[in-house]
């Protein structure tokens, strides 16, 4: 159990071996508005090394962090099931909060990694909601408290924000999240290219929400409470467009004032050139999508496949083979059911 009374919501982090991206995210989470209180719950999934390197980054003379002691037994947090195999406990230096960081004893993807503090979370008290948050993003100061506000407001059960690129503040990359396109068995972004600043129509941006985008996801907790923890099947990839699915019937929202800038990829790969981009990304998007489709959309399957294999071609077309034989076998892996940590990747 953790004590939550110091805070009103918990940050969950997955960190995967880029420590100057947890870095200057914790930074920028220093700076947040007074209200609400947080604290920040990190797995670092790259293993011992990995978890070892962020630590001592995090407390160094210009790291964001220092240590503290003495709170709770750091074998408390470090179940029977040995996902977590260590645990530390660490503050912000220029804010009330902790740092609870985890080193997870294999790599558990993405919904695993937030499923370690959403268990040990959801048997503690006190607090109203998590924020799910990219480690590669640097919020700006009124971004929690402005998506707290829209849930309060609007009585969402889910509220997402207007997330921006990292290289330029004055872009849209998405409005809270994505509309799901039956016909092309895609997610499409919400606001893609806008300026920033522009004014939105409110009701119709929430209308047409299906997805929250994970980069900045903050879910009540009687949201949480109801549609239950991230399914781990998916490891990376469309598992939070699986827990949005399962969120919409309590409400999704979205907070144009909380502006999230976020780099994106810098820990798989996928925000390279296509031709560049890591075999895994390729693999799990085209797999994902299919057992997505099959999940929520399972009539339109077929035409998944069909627009599966035409993703696949456009590889060639774009002079990368290696992906194109990655995205063909994310698409045999979803014909055959195949979920989980892919065997080729450690």
């Amino acid at each position: 159990m953790i004590d939550a009374d110091p805070f009103r919501v918990a940050i969950l982090i997955v960190s995967f071996r880029n420590p100057e991206d947890v870095q200057a995210c914790l930074a920028a989470l220093a700076q947040l508005t007074e209200e609400p209180r947080f604290d920040v719950f990190i797995c670092e999934n790259g293993g011992p090394g990995a978890f070892r390197d962020l630590c001592e980054r995090l407390v160094a003379p210009q790291g964001a962090c220092r240590p503290i002691s003495g709170e709770l037994a750091e074998d408390a947090l470090i179940t029977p099931s040995g996902r977590l195999s260590e645990v530390k406990r660490l503050a912000l230096k220029r804010r009330d909060a902790r740092v609870w960081l985890g080193c997870a004893s294999e790599n558990l993807g993405y919904a695993g990694g937030l499923n370690i503090w959403i268990d040990r979370l959801l048997s503690s008290a006190g607090w109203a909601g998590i924020w799910v948050l990219n480690p590669d993003s640097e919020p700006h100061p009124r971004a929690l408290q402005a998506l707290t506000d829209r849930a309060v407001a609007g009585r969402k059960g889910m509220v997402g924000s207007t997330i921006v690129s990292s290289a330029d503040h004055n872009y849209v990359y998405c409005r809270a999240g994505h509309r799901w396109r039956k016909l092309r068995t895609s997610l499409a972004f919400i606001g893609l290219g806008e300026e920033a600043g522009a004014s939105v129509d409110l009701s119709s941006i929430e209308g047409d929400l299906d997805c929250i985008a994970g980069g900045s996801m903050y879910v009540t907790r009687a949201c949480l409470e109801k549609i239950g923890r991230m399914d781990e099947r998916f490891f990376l990839y469309y598992e939070d467009a699986d827990w949005s699915m399962r969120a919409k019937r309590y409400g999704l929202g979205y907070a144009p004032d909380s502006i999230v800038p976020h780099k994106g990829g810098t820990t798989i790969g996928s925000a390279r050139l296509r031709a560049e981009r890591s075999r895994l990304s390729v693999y799990l998007e085209s797999r994902n999508n299919l057992h997505f489709v099959r999940m929520h959309w399972h009539r339109y399957f077929p035409l998944g496949l069909f627009f599966g294999c035409a993703y696949a071609i456009t590889y060639l077309f774009a002079m990368s083979s290696k992906n194109f034989r990655a995205a063909a076998e994310g698409l045999l892996a979803g014909i055959r059911g195949e979920t989980g940590r892919p065997k080729f990747h450690g």
